[in-house]
């Protein structure tokens, strides 16, 4: 017999597949907010950049390979993935951001309770990124 082979269709498009067009959407907002976390205190980038990856590793072959390639974020990106690490560079940069933008907070609401709300979620951010080793393990055998 003869055979013919079919044509599969592109990973990049799949009308039949609703759910990787809502991962696409997270991953490009979570993008752009890592992009936005970067460069703005109070905004870190490091969680919407994990959200990133993991939204278009199950929609888009092609940005999950972007943000891997990224000379800013592939670093990050592959020792997470590889071994859970969160750099101690990234983890000052974190508190040091929260710990401006809570003074702006306060200074721009003087709300108490606001401030401390927010406060709150920063600190069970710290706690969340010290829970992970800073560098990644040396296997000596």
């Amino acid at each position: 017999m003869n055979s013919i082979p079919i044509k599969q269709p592109s990973i990049e498009f799949d009308p039949n597949n609703p759910k990787k067009y809502l991962y696409m959407a997270i991953g490009f907002a979570a993008l752009f907010m890592a992009y936005v976390g970067v460069i703005t205190p109070g905004i870190p980038f490091t969680g919407f950049l994990i959200i990133a990856a993991w939204a278009f590793g199950k929609s888009s072959k092609k940005w999950h390979n972007y943000l891997y390639t990224h000379s800013i974020f592939g670093p990050f990106l592959h020792n997470w993935e590889t071994e859970r690490v969160f750099p101690r560079k990234a983890r000052y940069i974190m508190m040091l951001s929260m710990w401006f933008s809570s003074t702006i907070v306060w200074i721009t609401t003087k709300s108490i309770a606001f401030t401390g709300a927010v406060v709150l979620i920063m600190i069970l951010a710290i706690l969340w990124t010290n829970r992970y080793p800073e560098s990644p393990s040396i296997n000596t055998m």
